[in-house]
């Protein structure tokens, strides 16, 4: 083998590996985008709303928000995106209940 043809066989995955396109899928960004709109939507102040682990699943998008109430920050809580209604855990009587959600309709 020739050092041209080993540079080569070398070379070869990396430029396979660039072509690729592994960006993120430009529909569960606006399922996300969607979600975190809705959720804001539902907000008292919904200007002071931050997110975190928020993620799509198929078409339900879960996640975290924190937001003020016009005392400070609540703290993050869950919440779902599921059929164009929004659930946060507050809104729930007990945790269970969200935990059996969450459960169910957040996972891949």
């Amino acid at each position: 083998m020739t050092r041209a043809t080993a540079a080569l066989g070398a070379l070869l995955p990396a430029i396979l590996l660039a072509a690729c396109d592994v960006g993120p899928d430009p529909a569960e960004v606006a399922r996300i985008r969607e979600g975190t709109e809705a959720v804001r939507a539902t907000l008292k102040q919904p200007q002071t709303a931050q997110f975190k682990n928020v993620a799509a699943y198929g078409q339900t998008v879960c996640g975290e928000v924190n937001a003020s109430v016009g005392m400070g920050q609540t703290g993050y809580e869950r919440f779902i995106l599921k059929d164009g209604k929004v659930t946060l855990a507050s809104q729930l009587s007990t945790d269970t209940a969200m935990d059996q959600r969450w459960a169910a309709d957040c996972k891949k």
